[in-house]
């Protein structure tokens, strides 16, 4: 066998693994992509009584999206400061579990979400999954001190939504 011939077997020999290679990869089937579904909507309004009257103290205001695949949802609220002595703390639970916790004011007067004369607030928006796990569902709670003039207390609330997808 000459030079020639030995070279040539190699040539062929690596273009046929190439070529396998090549089908392989192309042939195997890609992950599907979860895509996000319809817009739910969010409005968690907080409020505290003093003397007879309601005062509103804080608001979650916004959507959530949850794609097709259980994996990843998309949150867009934004946050008020109402009649509220702090800034408004919001704790997302993802499945139960305390994903992230939001406080301040970014300075965007946001008095049209937040009602009335308030503008001061923050948004809060982004992709949350649950870590690789299956997202089931989202709590969101909201806490803040109310100040009635003479006494300063603690008011929260929250709610939860559920993922329609599983």
């Amino acid at each position: 066998m000459t030079m020639f011939t030995r070279w040539l077997r190699r040539a062929w020999r690596v273009f046929g693994v190439a070529v396998a290679a090549l089908l392989v990869t192309t042939l195997v089937p890609t992950a599907a992509h979860a895509t996000l579904g319809a817009t739910q909507g969010i409005d968690i309004q907080l409020t505290a009584l003093s003397n007879g009257n309601t005062y509103n103290v804080g608001r979650v205001y916004g959507t959530v999206q949850w794609d097709d695949g259980n994996t990843q949802f998309r949150l867009n609220v934004t946050v008020c400061r109402q009649s509220s002595y702090t800034s408004p703390n919001v704790r997302l639970f993802v499945n139960g579990v305390t994903s992230a916790t939001y406080s301040g004011e970014d300075n965007v007067n946001r008095s049209s979400i937040c009602g009335g004369p308030w503008g001061l607030s923050y948004a809060i928006g982004g992709t949350f999954t649950a870590g690789g796990a299956v997202v089931r569902g989202l709590g969101i709670g909201i806490a803040t001190v109310f100040f009635d003039g003479s006494s300063a207390r603690d008011v929260g609330g929250g709610g939860f939504y559920d993922n329609p997808y599983n």
